[in-house]
């Protein structure tokens, strides 16, 4: 083990706050590392093979693991990931000889973080467990602060589902359901959550423009004329003014702009066709055609959820997207899921 001097760029202070865990069999060296890490780390753990290391990490919860990678009953790397299978975010550093090189292409598969080859030189150890633990953190906070960022954007969705709400109950109800109904569509397309998480709220506005349309015409008991349904189509290109100028992460204007688009071109604002129309909008799209037929119409009664897997069936590759509706398929198949009372 060769100690050197640490380098001023470590904050001392920070490193005082971490929980460390170091893994070691060989009695000599973890001794004598583990008298050096304590003068450093907040907290150290040791263990004298892999078992007990994932039982310790488990016990413990650590912010870094530090490792050996040869020892006896399950080696470093055996630990390693069974601890990245369920704690992935916890930094893992390996001490390995440069002759192992098998171990370090496992290494790499595993997903550890940092590696610091033998003989140990103590300050570049220092300088890997202040690198992984800050980066841990650094990462920590970014997701809580895009949770709030989420959270804040979420409440702005609410404000403008209330102010419609207020105006037309339908609309809202519909909004809601469609929300239901394209979030497990895109769920079941194992989209990632931050995607899903914007589809459900352009589910939610996605008829925010009826603000604009006369409330006697969102509420007549007949089927409306061809000026009436015009109108009614300019609800799109009004969402998405009113949406445009948001700083949302999500394309949630073309999602309300979109919506109406088919695939061979056949829908409207714009007449749009297959990958030019955003995924985001094909979702919502098929929920909003299966939503719409399966709930009352003020001059219309309810046409059930047969003849809307029907209609989206019928349609699926012309009119709609057809992983969408397989998906869309799949999930009003389900038992437990209900949009509708």
């Amino acid at each position: 083990m060769k100690t050197e001097s640490t380098e001023t760029q470590i904050d001392t202070e920070f490193l005082k706050t971490l929980s460390v865990l170091y893994v070691e069999d060989d009695e000599e060296i973890r001794e004598l590392l583990s008298r050096f890490l304590r003068r450093w780390v907040g907290t150290l753990h040791t263990a004298v093979n892999g078992e007990e290391g994932a039982q310790a990490f488990h016990e413990y919860h650590p912010d870094v693991v530090v490792t050996d990678i040869k020892m006896p009953v399950m080696d470093g790397l055996e630990m390693a990931s069974a601890i990245k299978s369920t704690s992935r975010e916890v930094p893992i550093i390996v001490i390995t000889a440069y002759s192992e090189r098998d171990y370090f292409i496992r290494a790499i598969e595993i997903g550890v973080d940092q590696y610091v080859t033998k003989p140990v030189n103590t300050d570049i150890l220092l300088q890997a467990i202040h690198k992984s633990a800050r980066h841990r953190f650094h990462k920590r906070d970014m997701e809580k602060a895009e949770k709030l960022v989420i959270d804040s954007l979420e409440q702005t969705i609410g404000v403008l589902s209330r102010a419609i709400e207020m105006r037309d109950p339908y609309t809202d109800g519909h909004q809601k359901r469609v929300a239901l109904l394209a979030t497990a569509i895109a769920e079941e397309m194992n989209m990632p959550p931050s995607i899903i998480t914007g589809i459900r709220l352009g589910s939610l506005v996605h008829d925010v423009g009826k603000i604009r349309v006369p409330s006697e015409i969102l509420s007549c008991p007949r089927k409306l004329s061809k000026t009436e349904m015009d109108i009614i189509r300019t609800h799109l290109e009004a969402g998405y003014e009113i949406l445009e100028g948001a700083t949302f992460p999500w394309p949630v204007a073309r999602m309300v702009v979109e919506h109406h688009e088919r695939m061979d071109g056949s829908g409207y604002p714009k007449g749009l066709k297959g990958e030019e129309i955003c995924m985001e909008a094909r979702i919502i799209g098929v929920a909003d055609v299966v939503e719409a037929m399966t709930s009352y119409r003020p001059y219309r009664p309810a046409l059930g959820i047969d003849a809307a897997v029907e209609e989206i069936r019928k349609g699926r590759g012309t009119l709609y997207d057809p992983q969408v509706v397989d998906c869309c398929i799949h999930v009003l198949e389900k038992a437990d899921f209900k949009f509708w009372d």
